[in-house]
């Protein structure tokens, strides 16, 4: 029952308020029309007073209570800057990924343990829920034992993050792309067993390609995003990186699959596979096409590491053609138009999006609405460029582009279809270049938007955030200073399987040597 009073706890705005709300809307209220309103809206208000009063649904608790929030690690411990906060969540006692360490990036919800999603911003939210992929994995027995740096609000090439960035374990004076740049060091290094990323437009892919790994972007859907701090719900996804094959498709196995919470927007429940089977069959007969748009932009260490994983690919009785793909070389620029618009639209809903059936998560929305009133100041250097840009264009020229953008995007789609259509898996260089030099010392704003323009990082990966297909790399040779270059691996909707069989032949090639070196120490509280 409503608790009597005048008025309930959502109260009504004033007059005054009433004016305010229709000029930043661009019409007007006389002050008759405003105090007339009051009243009126007041009975509006009592619908959301009932909401507040009707008990929301529970989340069943989590099946794994033993929970240490852990602690920032110091440098000795963390020699890369892969991690955030050492914490350890314990899984199942047996299951697929029982005995293994995982660590999970910063935007990705582990109950009870802080999430600053690379941010300065506060208050700093602590989740009371289990993202479903942290809850898979603990539930195939796996022991998270850390949340991995990133970019400030995932958004930049890997050297943005307010923690410092993360150190290639390669070379350390390289970094690891973005913006999974902790979770690639974290593995490389040794000190984990698998990780989890999230990829918008290449940030598993990328870190994968410049540490020597192995990362997959699944079909969009396939693994659901529900405890992500999301980006744009038509881009998130979220992928395992490994040091091998193997590993990679049992941690997908263990993820994949649709939940009723997901706010991934998609034509039916998606099937998991077995993943798993089918990695030494080879690829005899498959066919197989190169994207040549992809290759216009790579350096020559890149393209001469590629043709040798091609060759190999050739060796073993796979048919290998070329294909064009038009719309590519403007992939990156039609994400930016699509994202410019939505990423205003994440913000203005305070981090949860609209126009999805998933279940939102009412204490991060709360969090995220209050970080962005109250500390929009340290918001991501891009994501006050993208908010500026924003509001010219919906102001100026009436917000066309998105629909304009939208429209080429489902243009890309359709011909990355079309050239699946002759070719059962299409092939590119993941980067077109390895790992970028890390700078030194402090840059100013100015500076750190030039040098992300300047990057080439996300050319070849973010068309597939665009058009959901499943992306795999792995590490297919090297290139300049004996660092790793990833061969991009592209399937049909739902066709892992059939990445991971190419995947696991370029691997058996031997391609990429890790330079031997000690691994860092394992993460121990």
């Amino acid at each position: 029952m409503r608790p009597e009073r005048e008025y309930g706890h959502v109260r009504p705005p004033s007059a005054s308020r009433l004016q305010e709300y229709a000029q930043r809307h661009r019409f007007s209220l006389t002050d008759d029309e405003a105090t007339s309103l009051v009243p009126i809206l007041a009975g509006v208000m009592e619908r959301f007073d009932t909401i507040d009063e009707l008990p929301e649904p529970q989340i069943e608790a989590s099946s794994f209570p033993h929970r240490r929030i852990g602690r920032a690690p110091s440098a000795e411990e963390d020699p890369y800057n892969a991690f955030i906060r050492f914490c350890e969540v314990s899984g199942a006692d047996d299951g697929p990924l029982a005995g293994l360490t995982a660590a999970v990036k910063d935007c990705i919800a582990v109950a009870g343990i802080p999430m600053t999603n690379g941010s300065r911003m506060l208050p700093t939210f602590v989740p009371t829920e289990d993202a479903v992929v942290v809850d898979r994995i603990l539930r195939a027995g796996a022991t998270v034992v850390g949340k991995t740096n990133m970019e400030d609000l995932a958004l930049g090439g890997g050297e943005g993050s307010v923690y410092g960035p993360a150190r290639n374990p390669l070379d350390p004076r390289f970094g690891t792309g973005g913006s999974s740049s902790g979770s690639a060091a974290a593995v490389a290094a040794g000190m984990v067993d698998f990780a989890l990323g999230a990829d918008e437009a290449g940030s598993v892919r990328i870190p994968a390609a410049w540490c020597g790994l192995v990362g997959m972007k699944p079909t969009h859907g396939l693994v659901p995003s529900y405890g992500l701090a999301y980006m744009d719900h038509t881009f998130d996804h979220i992928g395992p990186l490994t040091r091998d094959v193997a590993l990679n498709a049992t941690v997908l196995e263990a993820i994949a699959g649709p939940d009723w919470r997901d706010p991934q927007w998609m034509r039916g429940d998606p099937t998991p596979q077995p993943y798993t089977r089918g990695l030494s069959d080879g690829v005899s007969g498959l066919r197989i096409a190169v994207i040549e748009e992809a290759l216009a932009w790579c350096t020559p260490d890149v393209r001469v590491a590629f043709e040798q994983a091609c060759d190999v690919l050739r060796s073993a009785s796979a048919v290998i053609e070329t294909v064009s793909v038009p719309l590519w070389t403007h992939a990156a620029t039609i994400r930016s138009g699509i994202q410019t618009f939505t990423a205003r639209a994440m913000l203005d809903s305070g981090g949860v999006g609209y126009g999805h059936k998933g279940r939102i998560d009412v204490g991060a929305l709360e969090v995220t609405a209050s970080q962005l009133r109250n500390s929009a100041d340290d918001l991501a250097i891009l994501a006050k460029l993208n908010l500026l840009v924003a509001e010219h264009l919906r102001d100026q020229y009436l917000g066309v582009h998105y629909g304009k953008a939208q429209n080429l995007r489902l243009e890309l789609t359709r011909q990355i279809e079309s050239a699946l259509g002759e070719a059962e898996v299409l092939l590119t260089p993941t980067t077109p270049t390895v790992a970028a030099e890390l700078p030194t010392g402090r840059f100013t704003m100015i500076e750190m938007l030039a040098r992300h323009a300047a990057g080439s990082s996300t050319l070849n990966t973010c068309a597939l955030d665009l058009s959901g297909h499943p992306a795999l790399t792995v590490p297919a040779g090297s290139g300049d200073e004996g660092l790793p270059v990833g061969i991009q691996i592209i399937a049909g909707l739902f066709q892992e399987r059939t990445a991971y069989r190419v995947g696991a032949t370029v691997e058996d090639a031997g391609l990429w040597q890790a330079p031997r070196s000690s691994p860092a120490a394992r993460v121990a509280l």
